[in-house]
């Protein structure tokens, strides 16, 4: 339910606050006061795209904010609002830019994140929703409500979905099957190629490093050999001539000993040299040119680089292929028992999907009658004495709402047999058709939101049958928040909240202003509103 509407710079509005209360709430104001920017208003709160044509021409941005009665806000991963007594706030922002943004409770949401918030919160009725009785889903929809059956038909649906879809998995088997020796065969040669490489983890590194090795040993024999040779075994070998120079200075020391650790110094270089001359020839016995390793190194690469083009660049990629053929080889060994089980699901489910919607169509078929008399009924205290309506159910194959197709039946006219709302019902009647079954579904909750917002759902209807629709309406509001707008003075009288919407100018500017009428004034609306009643005849 609206508390409080709250508008900064949309059409004519600079700004404006409306309180709404309980019950009927009435907006009234001469053609083009700007009561559309308060319906366009509400309508962009509910979710609606915005467009910044809506942005009051002077300003470059647009606000519109409501305060909600508490309700049950969705989950959504990032939204975990702290929602006070006082009600929850929604907004949204329209700016020139194009950069719009939607908040519930000052967090930042998607707006179509805000749709779903608002979808139960907030119902728009118009002449358009008038014409949507005409569609076959929408009085299903209907239908089902009055029966307390949405849920279960719900239920069904997803019942039904899963019947499909585990029908396509049936169809997928017995394809697979048609096709299982050649395939089987494929998956079987593929693994055998993999498991007769039966390539280890970390074995291409270990066969790369050694084939390096092997492919350069005798390039290291000869530079390791032609090093040792400088170090220890040619006509002057380093070692040698340390020894020699390590000599001079430990008999220089004797004279001075500030070149003690010269010697020192030397002496290390050389045990190092001797230590690296001793390790480089042991290093070079234990280096082998074999070509038979090598020829055996290269051929167990070219195994592992073949299967690498075949099914993965990488050991990781191999192993998930050797994993899906078992899986798929070991799927297809127990085709036949699958789609043996498989069968035998789909038939039980297929039973009982048969059985509940044949329990459907039973609800439905003890639901009509009732739900058609009392259309009748409010149809004939709408002014329509002769209105005749019913509710044809048509056997149908199966589908995700049942065996049922429905079809609305109406007549305005006596000896007129009723047929398909499309092809009888003028917008007058369809309007009255529309909250007569409203008031019927008032008991629903779960059907009626929180707040009904008619837009002139009085139009091309005469002054009597507007008096019988304003006690309708004002009889609707004892369960839920209505807020109509109306041209009818007749309608106006039954609400419990009337606001004037009136169009001033101020500098040149046209502005929108939005006032909430005492009882005193409003017999002088009531009075302009006979008035232009008179004048348009």
């Amino acid at each position: 339910m609206f508390k409080i509407l709250r508008i900064k710079n949309l059409i004519l509005i600079d700004q404006a606050e409306i309180s709404f209360g309980p019950g009927l709430n009435i907006l009234t104001g001469e053609t083009g006061s700007g009561k559309s920017a308060i319906l366009t208003a509400i309508r962009l709160i509910s979710g609606e795209r915005a467009e910044s044509q809506m942005i009051r021409k002077e300003a470059d941005f647009a606000i519109v904010e409501a305060v909600l009665e508490p309700f049950d806000l969705p989950s959504e991963e990032g939204f975990s609002p702290h929602v006070l007594g006082a009600g929850i706030t929604v907004r949204r922002e329209i700016h020139r830019s194009g950069k719009n943004r939607c908040f519930i409770e000052e967090q930042q949401v998607s707006l179509a994140f805000m749709r779903k918030c608002l979808e139960s919160a907030i119902e728009r009725i118009d002449q358009s929703s008038s014409l949507s009785l005409c569609t076959s889903e929408e009085q299903k929809n209907i239908l089902d409500t009055y029966a307390d059956i949405s849920a279960d038909v719900a239920s069904f649906a997803q019942s039904y979905k899963g019947e499909k879809a585990q029908e396509c998995r049936l169809d997928s088997l017995v394809q697979s099957q048609r096709e299982k020796d050649r395939i089987l065969k494929w998956a079987e040669e593929d693994l055998s190629a993999i498991e007769e490489v039966n390539w280890k983890e970390g074995e291409e590194g270990t066969l790369n490093e050694e084939h390096n090795l092997l492919s350069h040993t005798q390039e290291l024999l000869e530079k390791i050999g032609s090093l040792t040779a400088s170090l220890s075994d040619g006509p002057s070998p380093i070692v040698l001539n340390l020894k020699k120079c390590l000599s001079n200075l430990e008999s220089c020391v004797r004279f001075d000993p500030k070149i003690g650790p010269i010697a020192e110094i030397v002496k290390g270089v050389g045990l190092e040299l001797e230590e690296t001359s001793r390790w480089l020839e042991s290093y070079t016995t234990q280096l082998e040119a074999d070509p038979n390793r090598l020829e055996m190194i290269e051929r167990r690469i070219g195994e592992i680089e073949a299967i690498k083009r075949r099914f993965g660049s990488s050991f990781a990629e191999v192993e998930k292929k050797k994993k899906d053929l078992i899986t798929q080889i070991d799927t297809l060994s127990k085709l036949e028992t699958d789609i043996e089980t498989l069968q035998k699901e789909l038939i039980a489910l297929r039973e009982k999907n048969r059985l509940t919607a044949t329990e459907l169509s039973q609800r439905r078929r003890i639901a009509l009658p009732k739900f058609s008399t009392q259309v009748e009924e409010q149809l004939q205290s709408l002014n329509l004495p002769h209105a005749q309506f019913c509710v044809s159910l048509i056997c149908k194959p199966i589908s995700f709402s049942g065996h049922d197709e429905i079809q609305f039946l109406f007549s305005a006219n006596p000896g007129v047999p009723p047929s398909p709302l499309e092809q009888c019902a003028s917008g007058g009647e369809l309007s009255r058709l529309l909250l007569a079954v409203k008031i019927v579904l008032s008991e629903k909750i779960l059907y009626m939101s929180s707040c009904l917002v008619f837009d002139e759902i009085d139009s091309n209807v005469g002054g009597q049958t507007a008096s019988i629709l304003g006690e309708k309406l004002k009889k609707l509001a004892e369960k839920r928040q209505v807020i109509c707008v109306t041209h009818f003075v007749q309608v106006a009288k039954c609400a419990l909240h009337h606001f004037l919407v009136s169009k001033i100018e101020k500098n040149g500017y046209a502005f929108t202003r939005v006032v909430q009428l005492s009882f005193p004034d409003r017999e002088n609306e009531y009075n302009r509103m006979l008035g232009m009643s008179t004048e348009n005849g």
